[in-house]
């Protein structure tokens, strides 16, 4: 069993849910699942019938040398002869050959997994059964019948992935749809006590179906197990993302030369508006709550707003401004880290903490009670799975730990702390609301101011390429003497020092 995981620093206790919550499965329920779309209609059968002769193909197998991921399409095959007003398209055309077989082969094959022995019969049934045993809820059975119908793949296929950890050919959304629509312990006790009474009538096929699945020995906790291993990859990796992305942020505002110099500009200009005020002049610093309005101040003729000043400044202070990286942190980068949430991260993990105990149980389970032949690669993966998970796990709760320290230096950096808010209670999302609309408005006067300057630069180039034009065509109008072509060639020498 996992430990406890210990609270979160006392930062703040915000129950927003902007910070977003890793997406995890529901608990599995005995619940009747979503009613399904109905099944599409059949394809029209090809000419002779269902059971067209082999020997009328085409076309020679083709056997690729690795086993490949399914395709699952509708096969058409036309026979060898057609009356000639209603040839087929497929009569008529012809296949590319592909030059890249040996990639295609390589990206769509699929990893070969050795077949667990069946360990029991299943009972055969003829195509055409005219009486069943319907023992569940019709609209049950219905979404039942669907879902096995669409899966089009074989039973055993579904048994091998589930005992093979294999989702080559039974992808990790359809077992979890096969999971959903497992029965519930009274439709089991129902179908069992039917087959008990050796009654003629067949299961019929949603009932067979869901018998087939009850008798995968310990099938809920493999799926479960099966679904926890996907679904953590991606859970820690978005809170590890969150995570990074605040702490990259952070580190920006603090380390960032650059930004300094647009702060400082900042100041410079502040305390030159506000001169001889004895309430706003002279100040060593200023609040935050400023930076999102400078784009609202306005020049007198309403040309330029103090923001675009600001960047003009800066870029002019650049020794090569074109060039020059934006100085403040992206805004995408600070829109995400304005959503986090300390306590939400933290319960996050928690929960994830908890799935693990009950994963690591279920796997001591399966392990114990399933048949040597039954046993791998099950085990190998699942205490791989949880030991990634708990060094997981307790990587991210120090990495939330080191994220709160960073979030806290920073607000004392700045000297941050929001009116009416406990300084242990301040947010990312506090500060960096005012961060936010200042960089993307920052980002975008950037923009234009570049490339304002980069048409400039253009126009210097053209009006200095006039003028050497001019200056040729005026000295090739003097004399053309031996003293003439001797200025000229001095003229010549200082147009190309210029």
């Amino acid at each position: 069993m996992l430990g406890g995981i210990p609270p979160p620093p006392p930062i703040m206790n915000g129950t927003s849910s902007s910070g977003g919550s890793s997406p995890t499965h529901p608990a599995p329920s005995s619940c009747s699942p979503t009613p399904m779309s109905g099944p599409s209609p059949l394809p029209t059968p090809p000419v002779g019938g269902w059971s067209t002769n082999r020997s009328s193909f085409r076309k020679d197998p083709v056997n690729p040398p690795k086993p490949m991921k399914p395709l699952y399409w509708t096969r058409l095959v036309v026979p060898p002869e057609t009356h000639p007003d209603t040839t087929p398209l497929w009569q008529e055309l012809q296949e590319v050959p592909i030059q890249n077989l040996d990639e295609f082969t390589e990206l769509f094959s699929r990893q070969v997994t050795a077949q667990r022995p069946v360990t029991r019969k299943r009972q055969q049934r003829t195509s055409k059964v005219q009486n069943v045993a319907r023992l569940i809820d019709s609209k049950r059975s219905q979404n039942v019948g669907i879902l096995a119908q669409s899966l089009h793949i074989e039973f055993s296929e579904i048994e091998a992935a589930i005992f093979n950890m294999d989702t080559s050919v039974v992808s990790l959304e359809s077992l979890q749809q096969i999971y959903d629509v497992r029965a519930t312990d009274e439709e089991l006790t129902i179908i069992r006590a039917h087959l008990a009474s050796n009654s003629d009538l067949q299961l019929d096929k949603p009932e067979q179906f869901l018998a087939d699945l009850a008798d995968i020995p310990h099938f809920s906790e493999r799926i479960a197990c099966f679904m926890f291993e996907a679904d953590f990859s991606d859970s820690i990796s978005h809170i590890d993302s969150k995570l990074n992305n605040i702490k990259s942020v952070c580190q920006f505002l603090m380390k960032s030369e650059q930004l300094k110099k647009v702060i400082a500009i900042i100041l410079s200009l502040g305390n030159f508006m506000n001169g001889g005020n004895r309430l706003r002049g002279q100040a060593d610093g200023f609040g935050l709550e400023i930076l999102p309005k400078l784009k609202d101040v306005k020049s007198k003729d309403n040309s330029l707003t103090l923001l675009h000043f600001i960047v003009r400044t800066y870029l002019r202070a650049c020794e090569s401004p074109l060039q020059e990286s934006l100085p403040v942190p992206e805004p995408g980068d600070v829109d995400r880290a304005s959503s986090v949430v300390f306590d939400d991260v933290h319960s996050q993990l928690t929960t994830l903490a908890k799935k693990l105990d009950a994963v690591t149980n279920s796997t001591t389970r399966v392990v114990r009670e399933s048949k040597p032949e039954h046993l791998e690669p099950f085990r190998h993966k699942m205490e791989t799975c949880i030991k990634t998970a708990k060094n997981a796990l307790t990587e991210q709760l120090e990495n939330l730990e080191d994220c709160t320290k960073r979030f806290k230096s920073v607000l004392k950096f700045y000297q941050y702390i929001p009116k009416g808010v406990p300084e242990n209670e301040v947010t990312p999302k506090d500060l960096f609301v005012l961060w936010a609309p200042f960089c993307h408005d920052y980002k975008d006067a950037w923009k234009k101011e570049q490339e304002r300057m980069l048409k400039e630069k253009g126009r210097e180039l053209k009006k200095k390429a006039e003028a050497q034009k001019q200056q040729m065509q005026k000295i090739k109008k003097q004399d053309s003497g031996l003293k003439a072509r001797l200025q000229r060639l001095e003229r010549l020498h200082d147009l190309d020092n210029t």
